[in-house]
């Protein structure tokens, strides 16, 4: 009984809140767009993330480096260096979490760090043979991994759907 009556104590609040907010909703309206519509995009989304971040993690299982450490292999150049700070913003990560993912991965000899010469504030890193390796075994699993969650789009309905997500990503910020 309890839980019908939170139930509907819930759905009386959430139509006070469209009342009040009528003018908005008679925006979305005027939009095309409805409440179910709007909720069901979001679960489709999050639905698909979920999905996704699960079909990820089970691909890039069983190799030596995890996921997100593969993700940092990837935006090391194989020649040369990148700083600390440029694979921070690469990567989208905060620079205590950076630090911790290269140091152990120093550790597994996946990757190098030194100073810059010139600069002894910066610190650079490359990618070691071993590195370059695992890399490129795990790079197969990840284009397999990319193509059987997204291949089933053709490339005009993946262009599409990029430039809708970067839309709402756009609309985030």
């Amino acid at each position: 009984m309890y839980v019908i009556y939170k139930y509907n104590n819930i759905d009386k609040e959430l139509n006070k809140f469209y009342y009040k907010n009528s003018s908005y909703m008679k925006y979305l309206r005027g939009k095309n767009m409805s409440k179910d519509l709007l909720r069901n995009i979001y679960m489709k989304i999050r639905h698909v993330n979920d999905v996704s971040v699960n079909n990820f993690v089970d691909s890039t299982s069983g190799y030596e480096a995890t996921g997100v450490q593969f993700g940092v292999l990837r935006n090391i150049p194989l020649e040369g260096t990148i700083t600390m700070s440029e694979l921070t913003d690469k990567v989208q990560c905060a620079a205590s979490n950076m630090t911790t993912i290269i140091r152990r991965m120093e550790k597994q000899e996946l990757v190098a760090t030194f100073k810059n010469s010139s600069d002894k504030r910066q610190t650079l890193v490359s990618i070691t043979e071993k590195g370059i390796g695992v890399r490129s075994k795990m790079d197969i699993a990840y284009q397999k991994f990319l193509f059987d969650m997204y291949g089933v789009l053709s490339e005009e309905e993946q262009q599409t759907l990029y430039k809708l997500l970067a839309k709402i990503e756009d609309n985030l910020n």
